[in-house]
C-alpha cells in the first residue's frame, strides 16, 4: 500500500511539474500553445533568420543564478485577468521610456525612434528605466515584454526553455504598432523569447530565472550618462551628448601654464629650473602706498593728499581774424636829417649855426665862415 501511495505521489508531482513547464506565456490565457522540439523549431526558423534574430543582448555567457544588477521590473502579484488574455496596446509613443536598447547600446527615445528600422519587428523586456534585451527575475515573478509589429500580421511567440524544448503561442492577428504581454517566470534557468510576423522574426530576449524565495529589490538599469562619464581619464574627457557617449582627447599638459595659473592675490608662481616655485606676496602697506606720493599723508587710517598742481588757467584766446599791421614805409635817412644839417658820407652832419644859405655860400666860395682867406 505504501508503494502504491508513493507511485501516486510521484505521478501527481510529475503532472504538476509538466503543467508548470507548459511555459510562461501560456499563463496569459492563450491555450493554443504548441510544444516543439528544438529540431522542429530549427526546421521552422531558417538558419539565416536565427543568426539575425539572436543579436548581442548584453547577456553573460553563464546563466545568472541571482538578481545581479540587471533585474527586470517584475512583480510577484498576478496581473488582472483582462491583461492576461491577449496582446495589450502599449503607450510608449505617448509616454516614451527614458532609454531603449538597440544595436548594443542604450539610446534616448528620440534617437531610438530615428534609428530603429520601422520595417523590423522588435522585442524587449522591461527594466527599471528602460526596455532591454536581457534581464534576470525570480522564479514565480511577472514582467512585461514589449513587442513592435511593423504591419498588420498574425503574431506567434516562441519561448526556448533551458532544457531545449520550445513552446509556440499563437497570439492572434494584430494591427501595426507597439504591444505588451505579461511574461511569467515558470522555471529556473535561461529562457529565450522571440516572435514571428509576416515581416519576419524579431530579435531575441534572454531571461535568466533564478530560484530564490526572497524577493530582491529591483535595481535601476545602469545610467548611460554615468557610465559614459566614468570613462573619463587623465587622457580623455567623456560626456553624454545627443543621446550618445562622446569622448575627446585632452590636450597635453603644459606645466608652465599650470604653474603660472596658481598665482593669486597672496602668492606669485613661476616655472624655474624645471619646477614650479611659488612665493608669498608681501602684505599690503597702506601707509607706504599713501606716502609714496610726497603730497599725501596717512592720518587716522586714511590717505589725505594736499593741493595737487591745479590745471593751468586758460590764456587769452587768439583773435582768429587779427587786425592788419599799420603801413610803415621804409626809412629815409636823408629826409630824416633836420634843417641846418646835411647828410654826407652816410651820416647827418649838423653845425648848429646859420641856415642852409651857409652851405650854399660854402659851396659857392662866397663870404661868411666858408672863407678861410
Amino acid at each position: 500500500m505504501k508503494a502504491d501511495d508513493l507511485l501516486l505521489r510521484i505521478a501527481i508531482a510529475t503532472f504538476l511539474l509538466c503543467s508548470t513547464s507548459l511555459g510562461g506565456l501560456d499563463q496569459s490565457g492563450n491555450y493554443g500553445a504548441q510544444n516543439l522540439t528544438i529540431s522542429q523549431f530549427d526546421a521552422q526558423v531558417p538558419a539565416s533568420n536565427l543568426e539575425r534574430v539572436f543579436v548581442d543582448s548584453g547577456a553573460p555567457l553563464e546563466t545568472s543564478g541571482d538578481p545581479g544588477t540587471e533585474v527586470a521590473a517584475y512583480t510577484d502579484q498576478t496581473p488582472p485577468a483582462t491583461d492576461l488574455k491577449t496582446l495589450m496596446p502599449s503607450a510608449v509613443l505617448s509616454n516614451p521610456p527614458s532609454y531603449m536598447y538597440y544595436d548594443g547600446d542604450y539610446l534616448a527615445w528620440n534617437d531610438f525612434a530615428t534609428t530603429f528600422p520601422s520595417n523590423n519587428p522588435g522585442l524587449w523586456i522591461e527594466r527599471a528605466v528602460s526596455w532591454t534585451l536581457y534581464a534576470t527575475m525570480p522564479w514565480g515573478g511577472w514582467a512585461r515584454e514589449l513587442l513592435y509589429v511593423p504591419q498588420a500580421s498574425a503574431v506567434t511567440m516562441y519561448e526556448i526553455y533551458p532544457s531545449g524544448y520550445v513552446m509556440g503561442y499563437n497570439l492572434g492577428m494584430v494591427q501595426a504598432g507597439y504591444y505588451y504581454i505579461w511574461y511569467y517566470a515558470d522555471a529556473p534557468g535561461r529562457h529565450r523569447n522571440l516572435f514571428s510576423t509576416t515581416s519576419g522574426y524579431s530579435n531575441a530576449v534572454i531571461i535568466d530565472v533564478y530560484s530564490s524565495a526572497v524577493r530582491p529589490v529591483p535595481r535601476p538599469t545602469p545610467d548611460p550618462r554615468k557610465e559614459c562619464e566614468a570613462k573619463s581619464s587623465n587622457t580623455q574627457t567623456c560626456e553624454w551628448r545627443d543621446g550618445r557617449c562622446q569622448c575627446y582627447m585632452k590636450p597635453a599638459p603644459n606645466p608652465v601654464a599650470e604653474c603660472e595659473a596658481k598665482s593669486s592675490d597672496t602668492q606669485t608662481c613661476e616655472w624655474s629650473d624645471g619646477r614650479c616655485q611659488c612665493y608669498m606676496k608681501p602684505a599690503p602697506n597702506p601707509v607706504a602706498e599713501c606716502e609714496s606720493n610726497p603730497l599725501c599723508d596717512y592720518v587716522f587710517g586714511q590717505c589725505y593728499c594736499r593741493g595737487l598742481n591745479p590745471e593751468p588757467m586758460p590764456g587769452p584766446v587768439p583773435n582768429p581774424n587779427p587786425e592788419p599791421d599799420p603801413f610803415n614805409p621804409a626809412p629815409n635817412p636823408v629826409a630824416d636829417c633836420p634843417d641846418g644839417c646835411y647828410y654826407a658820407n652816410g651820416r647827418c652832419n649838423c653845425m648848429g649855426l646859420g641856415s642852409s644859405s651857409i652851405y650854399s655860400s660854402n659851396e659857392g666860395g662866397e663870404g661868411g665862415l666858408g672863407q678861410t682867406g
